[in-house]
């Protein structure tokens, strides 16, 4: 994605707060930048580059409509260099042996890790094909996808789904319109709340809650800022590959 001034179009999930937050803030430094946050924030447009829809991912049959809610002059975007898609949303909870886990809130979990962000995908590849420049759906991922961590049992199998739905969607969109590509990207541990949230863990819900104490206690956990700045310019940079699986601690800023 290396070049001259171009215009870019993100559409990001999960703005109002963490690494969405820093995400859009990464995002909209970029010149000729424009940004819309998908978040439960209330809606706004502001100075032609920014715009919030407001909506809850667990409520998937919302999704459509929002993508009909995104303010876009196609005539203007004539010179779009690039559309990009970053799937950041997601929830923990949760937490325990899935023996004493709530219904509903299990079956939310997977529902905003994993359903949305297909659904998000389907609806952008529709939204956006009609668009000049490359087309990048960038999936936030976590390396519970890859090992097991007892507590995190939905949060773990949503993520690992995501990563295989990430390789195969590669494989679609090489064969139907090769102007779209899609990865996974593991952020590391990130300062997040979701970090706070996991430290006010029991050892009986999460037995693995010290490790992540240490994490804060010692400086282990990546400020937001930071991460998202490394994934943006990792991605303007050319850095990921369609049906690539990344991990930004092992990346260096473009």
């Amino acid at each position: 994605m290396s070049g001259t001034a171009r215009r870019l179009f993100f559409i990001i999930t999960g703005t109002t707060r963490g690494l969405g937050r820093s995400l859009a803030a990464a995002a909209l430094d970029q010149a000729g930048s424009r940004v819309v946050g998908f978040s439960r924030a209330a809606p706004f447009l502001k100075n032609d580059r920014q715009q919030n829809v407001s909506i809850d991912l667990n409520d998937t049959d919302a999704i459509a409509a929002a993508f009909d809610q995104i303010a876009v002059d196609r005539q203007e975007n004539a010179d779009l260099a690039h559309s990009v898609l970053i799937n950041n949303a997601g929830v923990l909870d949760p937490i325990a042996p899935v023996a004493d886990c709530d219904d509903r809130l299990l079956a939310e979990n997977i529902r905003v890790n994993l359903t949305a962000p297909l659904l998000l995908t389907r609806h952008f590849f529709h939204f956006a094909k009609g668009l000049p420049g490359r087309k990048w759906i960038v999936n936030i991922t976590s390396g519970a996808s890859q090992a097991p961590y007892p507590g995190w049992a939905a949060y773990g199998a949503a993520k690992a789904g995501l990563d295989l739905a990430t390789r195969t969607m590669a494989l679609e969109f090489a064969s139907i319109d090769p102007a779209f590509a899609v990865c996974a990207v593991a952020p590391g541990t990130v300062d997040t709340d979701m970090q706070a949230r996991i430290r006010r863990c029991s050892h009986q819900q999460f037995p693995q809650v010290d490790k992540f104490i240490d994490l804060k206690a010692n400086g282990g956990l990546t400020p937001p800022f930071q991460a998202a700045r490394r994934l943006i310019k990792s991605l303007l940079a050319g850095r990921f590959e369609n049906g690539g699986r990344y991990d930004l601690r092992t990346m260096h800023p473009a």
